[in-house]
């Protein structure tokens, strides 16, 4: 009972301490000033700024001056610490001359808190006690400056940048302009919005990012999101990421686990794996893959190095040339000219229309393949298959070999009116299903 009763008046007496230093605090002095630096620069001066939990407004203006305001608002615990953190802010200088000036609001080498206790040690001004401590700033910064900016834990606004830009970004958001010249970028946890840039290169992880028009990307990411409008030439090296564009130039796309969307492109190289990929138009694709998924209203050339447990949905393809292919799908509306199949195993095709067709020629194993041809089309069927699973029109054809032996079968026939380099299928392999289909 007495030890209960000592552990009571002990817990008091400790609340009574505390509350008696949180009352001595509330009585502290305040410093509610904003500082000013102004330097006389060059129109080009290389501008670097170290940024640290300070929300920040960045502005241009046609002076070949640099100005920087830090508005600060801090509770030290006694007048004395509030009159050394004045006369040391007021006192401060950056390193500057007229091409090149750098500026770091982290004036201290450390800030923390203990037991409820929180300090702040100056670079050259001692330690000092607070209780809060809060900063805001705001520049101005010739239009054509090229500025190096550092961030962390900040919210920073800037108007349209017309110089190189460069910015490595911590946890910040930050919204921006049009930038006129290329940006370089590094940012982890951040947030990243501009109406339009120019050519862009940049390593991400966990960031987001929005802009209007783009110029050239060149982008290492993990778990970020990419959302752009018309854009140059494009090369991403992307894990479990986000990409939407408009328009793009040629795309070079190596990626795990990520999404993949344009409208109209160029030339298409991608190495993916499982990967989710919404294509509205493109020119020639080049495509490694495994465990994707695409989508392609319509492009000119598909060309596939390796697909492994694919699946494909295609508007429109002029001719799909395939090296190497596994337990994939693929599923075509339109078929212009041809369809090659090197070494497939386990794989379906299924063409619903075919136009100006050349040639279907499959290799393979377990493929089943249907396609509808045009009734009036005249064509040579060549296949050498053991275990066939056929459905064709053979009275309609003129059949010149058909050799059937055990599960074996070999056959050469010819639909319609023979030419020299008229269209053919030929097939060859095992357990193959061949469909051929009329329109009407």
């Amino acid at each position: 009972m007495k030890t209960t009763k000592t552990y009571f008046y002990s817990a008091i007496v400790t609340l009574l301490f505390l509350a008696m230093g949180l009352e001595s605090f509330g009585q502290g002095k305040k410093v509610e000033k904003t500082y000013k630096w102004l330097y006389q620069v060059d129109e080009h001066v290389n501008f670097t700024f170290n940024n640290y939990d300070c929300n920040l407004i960045i502005h241009t203006w046609d002076k070949a001056e640099i100005e920087f305001r830090m508005e600060v608002n801090a509770t030290l615990k006694t007048e004395e610490e509030a009159s050394k953190l004045d006369a040391y802010l007021e006192n401060l200088e950056f390193t500057h001359s007229a091409g090149n000036v750098e500026f770091d609001n982290r004036f201290w080498s450390s800030k923390k808190t203990v037991m409820g206790r929180s300090t702040i040690t100056l670079k050259k001004g001692g330690k000092l006690r607070f209780s809060e401590f809060k900063m805001k700033g705001e520049m101005w910064i010739p239009e054509n400056c090229n500025l190096n900016l550092q961030s962390k834990y900040s919210e920073i606004n800037m108007d349209d940048i017309k110089g190189r830009l460069k910015l490595n970004m911590y946890n910040d958001k930050l919204y921006g302009g049009t930038l006129s010249s290329p940006l370089t970028l590094s940012a982890k946890y951040s947030t990243l919005e501009f109406k339009n840039v120019k050519d862009v290169d940049a390593d991400l992880y966990n960031t987001n990012i929005e802009t209007g028009d783009a110029g050239d990307l060149d982008i290492v990411s993990k778990y970020s999101d990419f959302r752009t409008g018309n854009t140059g030439k494009i090369t991403i090296d992307a894990y479990n990421d986000k990409y939407s564009f408009e328009n793009t130039g040629d795309i070079k796309f190596t990626d795990k686990y990520s999404d993949l969307s344009a409208r109209i492109s160029g030339h298409i190289r991608l190495d993916c794996y499982n990967s989710t990929v919404n294509l509205v138009s493109a020119q020639d694709m080049e495509l490694s893959s495994k465990y994707g998924k695409y989508t392609i209203e319509g492009a000119r050339n598909l060309n596939i190095s390796t697909a492994y447990s694919d699946n494909y949905k295609i508007g429109t393809l002029h001719s799909l040339n395939i090296s190497e292919s596994k337990y994939s799908d693929y599923k075509m509306d339109h078929l212009e000219s041809s369809l090659l199949l090197r070494d497939g195993y386990s794989d379906k095709f299924f063409v619903t229309k075919t136009g100006d067709f050349k040639e279907v020629r499959v290799d393979g194993k377990y493929i089943d393949l249907e396609i509808a041809l045009d009734k009036e089309l005249s064509y040579r069927f060549n296949a050498n298959v053991k275990y066939p699973k056929f459905d064709i029109n053979e009275e309609a054809m003129n059949v010149r070999i058909k050799i059937k032996e055990g599960s074996d079968l070999q056959m050469e026939a010819v639909k319609g009116k023979e030419s020299e380099g008229m269209p053919g299928f030929f097939v060859n392999g095992y357990e193959m299903a061949i469909t051929l289909r009329e329109n009407l």
